[in-house]
């Protein structure tokens, strides 16, 4: 749970809160503080209560028009629906232009017009007028710059709070985390076990190594990560998310389904927590549960500010969905919007959804038609070609698919392509050719094991990849192979 969200939890805010809501419903509004009632404000932002919100913030300024806290929540509120100028406006109108919060979200509004350094450079200015509240002031950078995913410019900044105040608390688990935003969690997995050790109820830190594990494919150890913070906290969406993400990682859908709804419930506004979810039912052939979930997913997007960026995403998934459940004209028509509003170097992805969909209704022509032009428009022609080769034989279509998987593999050159062997396995499987299904099979988990265990593992429950093959060659011989012992 966040510090702000603590804080709403808090019985100085809940006693606060009931005054201000117990006026309000009478008729009038309480005369409180400005920071209490931009608190007020918030919480109803958070809470997704524009209007209560609006009205908070309005009664703060009326109260006190000079006062910076309202000011800044509603600067804020623009920069967060994107209106930069009117933020600026807000900002510029601020007579206490040397307040520590006005600094902060100009430095804010930089990172948003793409501008972080400036704003590095910016706060670096300002160093010399916070030399009373220094070690408040370096921790808060480092913050902004985590939140803005500028991870390297957090870690210069983390290094300036380290060098000033050495022993500052917040330091080891600021170093893991902007560790795990340079993609180095090998590195910040011991610094989060040796937080543990030392404060083992840091639910933050609980949930920080839940996500080390699954980057690093340890899923299980992610879990258990993730029910010790749930066990601090019942009520953790974090861990919950946490959990979700291991399950969806490790193939385990139904699981992660269970997890992210019950993480939407507590954070409805999720927008890429409702998009893999609906990945999850894809995977589970619940198209009928997808569609309602895409349709909610849409509108968050339309609403957010950036949320215009995944709409492609979310009508390639409609399409899919809508191709498995036969309503064809539809599907094409969803798959056209994300043609017209996606990335255009990412317009090959859409394209090969197109060929999917006349698959799935057996226009081959149309099919390779897409296909074509997708191979004209990637950059990855051996990717791309493998990815053909999968909607083929996703499709049903295997001598198709065998053709262009030997084709990668004559790409990628002999070690390099090996990893299509599980896919050619699973190719011969479905047409019955049983000798070349296991001559394929034996060599799979040695060529990508992690591939052959999702390919085969609902055939082979509770096996290792390893020993795939000398069950398939029981199923189909009716022994074990000579040379194995089971």
């Amino acid at each position: 749970m966040s510090n702000n969200n603590k804080y709403y939890h808090s019985r100085h805010f809940l006693r606060l809160l009931h005054r201000y809501e117990k006026a309000v419903s009478e008729g009038y509004m309480p005369y409180l503080e400005a920071d209490e009632l931009t608190d007020i404000a918030e919480y109803y932002m958070t809470d997704k209560q524009d209007a209560k919100a609006n009205q908070a913030i309005q009664a703060a300024i009326d109260m006190h028009p000079d006062s910076v806290d309202p000011q800044i929540f509603l600067a804020r509120q623009k920069m967060f629906y994107g209106e930069l100028d009117e933020a600026h406006a807000i900002i510029d109108g601020i007579t206490e232009q040397d307040d520590c919060e006005v600094i902060y979200i100009r430095a804010e509004l930089l990172i948003r017009e793409e501008r972080a350094p400036e704003a590095s450079d910016f706060l670096l200015d300002q160093m010399e007028l916070m030399q009373d509240c220094l070690d408040t002031f370096l921790y808060d950078c480092t913050a902004i710059f985590m939140d803005y995913d500028q991870w390297e410019l957090a870690r210069d900044w983390m290094e300036r709070l380290r060098e000033t105040y050495p022993t500052h608390p917040q330091l080891p688990i600021m170093e893991a985390e902007i560790l795990m935003g340079l993609d180095n969690y090998e590195d910040a997995l011991p610094m989060l076990q040796a937080i543990l050790d030392d404060e083992p109820y840091n639910s933050e830190a609980w949930n920080l190594l839940a996500e080390t594990y699954v980057a690093l494919e340890k899923y299980p150890e992610a879990l258990e990560a993730a029910d010790f913070s749930l066990a601090i906290d019942p009520q953790d969406s974090d861990a919950l998310l946490m959990k979700g993400n291991a399950y969806m990682r490790d193939e385990q859908m139904g699981e992660a389904i269970d997890c992210y709804t019950r993480y939407l419930e507590a954070q409805p506004d999720d927008l890429s927590v409702q998009i893999s979810l609906g990945l999850c039912y894809s995977s589970e052939e619940r198209y009928k549960e997808v569609l309602p979930l895409l349709e909610k997913a849409e509108q968050y997007a339309l609403k957010l500010p950036d949320g215009e960026a995944d709409l492609p995403q979310i009508y390639q998934m409609r399409a899919y969905a809508l191709s498995r459940l036969e309503r064809t004209a539809e599907a094409l028509a969803a798959i056209e919007q994300a043609i017209k509003l996606g990335d255009e170097t990412q317009t090959w992805r859409y394209i090969m959804t197109k060929a999917d969909i006349y698959l799935q209704i057996d226009k081959t022509k149309q099919a390779e038609e897409c296909f074509a032009e997708a191979l004209q428009k990637s950059t990855e022609q051996g990717e791309t070609l493998f990815d053909i080769a999968l909607i083929y034989s996703n499709a049903g279509y295997n001598d198709c698919a065998i053709e262009l998987l030997d084709d990668v593999w004559s790409i990628f050159g002999t070690q390099e392509g090996k990893f299509v062997v599980p896919y050619l396995a699973n190719c011969y499987l479905h047409k019955h050719d049983m000798e070349n299904f296991l001559a394929y099979l034996k060599l799979a988990p040695f060529c990508d094991r992690e591939a052959t265990q999702l390919l085969f593992h609902d055939r082979f429950p509770d096996i290792s990849p390893e020993d795939y093959y000398a069950y398939a060659y029981k199923e189909i011989h009716g022994v074990f192979p000579n040379n194995n012992i089971i």
